[in-house]
């Protein structure tokens, strides 16, 4: 029970003299709000409120109600939030959220980003768009012309989101399924080194280097009573958005130019980053540098004493090209590639690549890989020639996005070893206005470590519902997970020894008990060593479920009841006297009683007379609320 933690997130500021205007408001005929200058003190109103309200326990109690108070409940049982839950108060689980000018990132067709702030999000995806109705509608419910709010739901769902592949560290698409509107909820800024800053809850996870934690957990943070951030204890890298790192060191400008100051020439910066020449090439020119000139009469070219570029094949592979390479170099009608032939395979693979093509343009995001322009007739092209091997003829794979351009120049300068050579993936269009956009690869995620934290006050939150096989998504530039996703990743880490097991899961301290019918037990160490390898070997069982392909939500049925859940939930003034009327007495619920007793100061320190009069008189006492 020492792992129980209740801490505010937020309280009605002035909650007495919210309830005096109430009571005031019930006995006036004058608006009382135009007096609020000459309202008793918060302290009188207190005074009055117990004299006026509570003494003699007259039974008008609405005027309590008008005042709210949400706690952050941690580490509790999963049976004590299903007993909190029957009471007349909010609940919900694992609260996290992101502040509305957050921006998240989603994709164009041709590759360009295009960000949007999730509020204006949720309020496309509540709302719809704005448009303009020309004329009246028709029909038994006709509206006038004007603008009016269409729905867009559908189109929203298409858009191409950003997310994380978190096996292969590389950014994919996904799609978002639901936006959340999450209320009001304390916002921190966490900022980074390289100046991006993300404004989140403390319990919106985010993707650290070292795996998924909360904001709070992740930098170890440390709050006064009035949410002000104190100090954060732990140093912090979060995985950001886009940057191509290790075999990707030929992209970067500082690289680069470091290794052209050493005098090298691009042969060798290709051999030490583990690239084609060419690749270099298109690197230093973009980034507006020049290549370091061998002298007059030293040329060394890369082919030089070769006769011929040859793919890296197996021998095997080596052998099987050269057996259809005497195949299909004959000429004449007994080639398959004879122009004007009538080779019926010919035909068929010509037919499959055409049939195909329009997925393989999808695929490459409809961008020439040899020219990197979009637009224009755009043809299917394979990688290795099918004359090389003619076992790849109907492999997708081998297939690219290539231009008519310039699939027509690859074929007529016979230049197909050449490209298949310097291939690599072009993901991004070249911009029509001025020089080309870099060629790139995927782009993976890297980690840039948090300078501080600060605390932004109350603000409107949202999140994301994502869909697919990955439930994250980029604000802010910032790896960070969807609201509405169960993980079971402290469970799996409790099997595999990562986490303390009762940190994940929680049985009472050995001692004597009392049941309800006031029978006494004991609950021994034997008894409750037993019960925590019967824990560990749930969570194995869990494990051993998601390894093999079980959803989390299929998979968590076997697990223990009272795992410990982190929840949020709040009360009014009334209905928190009615949980402590109930769950603070005696012959209460053991864990249920030190709820209480965890929220009782925050109780005392936010209604002072009201709680002082409730200690008094109903505090422990068994009495129900009215």
């Amino acid at each position: 029970m020492d792992r129980f933690r209740v801490e505010v997130i937020t309280k009605t500021p002035n909650p007495q003299q919210v309830i005096y205007a109430a009571m005031h408001q019930d006995y006036s005929e004058d608006f009382v709000y135009d007096d609020q200058d000459t309202w008793p003190s918060e302290s009188k109103c207190g005074e009055l409120i117990v004299k006026r309200l509570l003494a003699g326990e007259r039974g008008h109690y609405g005027p309590i109600e008008h005042v709210g108070i949400v706690f952050n409940c941690g580490f509790f049982p999963h049976s004590v939030m299903q007993q909190i839950r029957t009471h007349r108060v909010g609940i919900s689980f694992d609260v996290q959220c992101l502040a509305g000018d957050t921006e998240v990132t989603f994709l164009h067709a041709g590759g360009s980003l295009r960000k949007i702030k999730i509020a204006e999000l949720y309020d496309l995806w509540a709302n719809g768009e704005k448009a303009i109705r020309q004329r009246l509608k028709r029909g038994r419910n006709g509206e006038p012309p004007g603008e009016y709010r269409r729905d867009c739901k559908t189109r929203l769902k298409k858009i191409r989101l950003r997310v994380l592949n978190e096996t292969t560290g590389f950014f994919e698409i996904g799609h978002i399924n639901n936006v959340i509107i999450k209320g009001v909820q304390p916002v921190y800024r966490v900022t980074l080194k390289d100046g991006k800053t993300l404004d989140c809850t403390t319990k919106h996870r985010l993707f650290t280097s070292e795996g998924w934690r909360t904001m709070g957990e992740a930098v170890g943070l440390v709050t006064d009573k009035d949410g002000k951030v104190l100090r954060f204890t732990k140093d912090c890298s979060l995985m950001c958005n886009g940057t191509v790192v290790g075999e990707g060191l030929y992209r970067d400008k500082s690289w680069l130019q470091h290794r052209l100051s050493e005098g090298l020439y691009v042969n060798e910066i290709a051999q030490m980053a583990g690239c084609s020449i060419e690749s270099v090439k298109k690197w230093v020119y973009f980034h507006g540098l020049s290549v370091n000139k061998r002298p007059k009469g030293t040329k060394n070219p890369w082919n030089k004493g070769k006769k011929g570029y040859r793919l890296n094949l197996s021998v095997e592979s080596f052998e099987k090209r050269r057996e259809n390479a005497k195949l299909y170099t004959k000429r004449g009608e007994d080639s398959h590639f004879w122009k004007g032939g009538t080779s019926n395979e010919r035909e068929l693979i010509g037919a499959w690549t055409r049939q195909i093509a329009p997925q393989v343009h999808k695929k490459f995001c409809y961008i020439c890989q040899s020219c990197g322009q979009t637009g224009g007739v755009l043809h299917a092209h394979h990688l290795v020639p099918v004359y090389a091997d003619e076992s790849l003829a109907y492999d997708f794979d081998n297939l690219v996005t290539v231009c008519k351009a310039c699939h027509e120049e690859i074929h007529s300068k016979n230049q197909e070893a050449e490209f298949a050579k310097n291939y690599q993936p072009i993901l991004e269009p070249k911009n029509w206005k001025g020089k080309p956009k870099p060629p790139g690869n995927k782009l993976r995620a890297h980690p840039v470590n948090v300078v501080s934290v600060d605390f932004l006050g109350y603000q409107t939150t949202y999140d994301l519902e994502v869909e697919g096989p990955w439930h994250n998504f980029v604000a802010n530039g910032v790896v960070v997970h969807n609201s509405n996703r169960y993980t079971g990743n402290r469970i799996v880490d409790a099997a595999k020894g990562i986490r303390d097991i009762e940190d994940v899961f929680y049985l009472r301290p050995v001692g004597y008990y009392t049941d309800r019918q006031g029978k006494r037990y004991e609950y021994t160490q034997q008894q409750r060593d037993r019960d925590l390898a019967w824990c560990l070997d749930a969570a194995k069982r869990y494990q051993v479920l998601i390894e093999e392909g079980t959803s989390e939500e299929h998979a968590r049925g076997i697990i223990p009841f009272d795992v410990r859940q982190h929840w949020v939930v709040s009360f009014n003034a009334r209905s928190l006297m009615h949980l402590l009327d109930l769950r603070a007495k005696p012959d209460a619920q053991l864990e249920c009683q030190k709820l209480c007793d965890l929220i009782w100061p925050h109780f005392q320190e936010w209604v002072p007379a009201i709680a002082e009069w409730y200690e008094k008189h109903r505090l422990k006492k068994g009495r129900l609320s009215p």
